[in-house]
């Protein structure tokens, strides 16, 4: 082996960080531990000719110094390697009693369980969401999810939001949401859909240049505080880019003109997502060069289709005489099952999957 070759083994700076962690020193020296054990095992049963039993015996009784008599009178060779299990087996118990003290009791080690629980939790998680960033709007994103029982995992790197996250009882990540190695711990392949929401567009392009990198179907809903980053933000790889303060103004001045437009879709977005859902359907072949109220929709399915979208345009309210033309999309209100319905009349072919966010895989219509 060439000199210096052995790094490519060991990542030697790495395995230092590690051995600062008290889970990590743990591990060594229960390894440690169990080839002593096996190793004063097999080292009697080999120089004495005792038993198994025997020499598993006289090596617990030498590793514990309870005092004990030996087994049977020992050789020299015995009375040798009986010094080797002394003089290393007391050191390792020792170090792997006051490693075990150090989990169980220092901030350190209880912070480490916290993020082995935290990872658990998170990797047994599916078709969930990632919420990188826990401000203002971070928090009111996850009090809406919540809300409606949908799977979610927060990535953070402060120190102060995360104790927030653990007064709240919300599932997080600790680390940089633009780093590869952090979203896959927060379960980015498995995810349905990440929403950025740190305070500035730099690291949300990042995150999204890093999330569509690792998963090219993953629905991305990104923050953008400056209007002229929210064309960078799409050429990223973000499928929708929101900006609050723009929103925010718009959402205002609708509110002064028209007060019930605004509470109505206030209200959607609160309402409990099992019983209603506002989803959007694209127009089969089947359904193509011929009017809109030939279908019946409502009658057929229950579920209300409340605008045609054509393009960027929305045709809301479609009177029956509308011609459905190919690239049109239905936007429809209803439940999960009146969708579902909806969906094959929509395409008898294919229906679409109805795919709510509250449910899990398994529960998928």
């Amino acid at each position: 082996m060439r000199r210096g070759s052995w790094l490519q083994i060991v990542d030697k700076p790495r395995f230092v960080e590690k051995l600062s962690l008290p889970y990590f020193r743990l591990r060594i020296a229960i390894s440690l531990f169990t080839g002593l054990m096996l190793t004063g095992m097999f080292g009697y049963h080999l120089i004495e000719h005792w038993t198994l039993l025997e020499s598993l015996f006289m090596t617990v009784i030498t590793l514990s110094s309870v005092g004990f008599g030996e087994v049977h009178p020992l050789s020299h060779e015995g009375e040798v390697f009986t010094i080797f299990l002394i003089v290393f087996g007391v050191g390792v118990v020792a170090w792997g009693l006051s490693t075990t003290i150090e989990v169980l009791t220092s901030e350190h080690g209880i912070h480490d369980m916290e993020r082995r629980r935290l990872r658990r939790i998170v990797k047994a998680m599916n078709h969930h969401f990632i919420v990188c960033g826990y401000g203002r709007i971070g928090q009111s994103i996850v009090k809406g999810l919540k809300r409606n029982n949908v799977p979610l995992v927060v990535v953070e790197c402060e120190a102060e939001r995360l104790e927030m996250l653990r007064t709240d009882g919300i599932p997080f990540i600790e680390g940089d949401a633009s780093s590869d190695q952090t979203l896959e711990l927060a379960g980015i392949g498995r995810a349905r859909a990440l929403i950025a929401v740190t305070p500035t567009d730099a690291v949300n392009t990042f995150i999204v240049l890093s999330a569509r990198g690792l998963n090219s179907t993953l629905m991305i809903v990104v923050r953008a505080d400056a209007p002229e980053n929210i064309a960078k933000l799409y050429r990223a790889g973000a499928t929708k880019v929101v900006s609050p303060h723009s929103l925010g103004g718009w959402w205002m001045a609708a509110t002064a003109v028209n007060p019930a437009a605004t509470d109505f879709m206030e209200g959607l977005s609160l309402a409990d997502h099992s019983k209603i859902s506002l989803y959007e359907f694209n127009v089969a072949d089947e359904l193509t060069g011929k009017a809109f109220g030939s279908f019946h929709f409502k009658t057929n399915t229950g579920a209300l289709v409340v605008a045609v979208r054509r393009g960027g345009e929305f045709h809301a309210n479609p009177p029956n005489t509308l011609i459905l033309f190919k690239g049109d999309a239905l936007m429809a209100l209803g439940s999960p099952e009146q969708l579902k319905r909806l969906a094959q009349v929509c395409n008898p072919k294919n229906p679409v999957k109805i795919d709510l966010a509250f449910e899990l895989p398994d529960r998928v219509l």
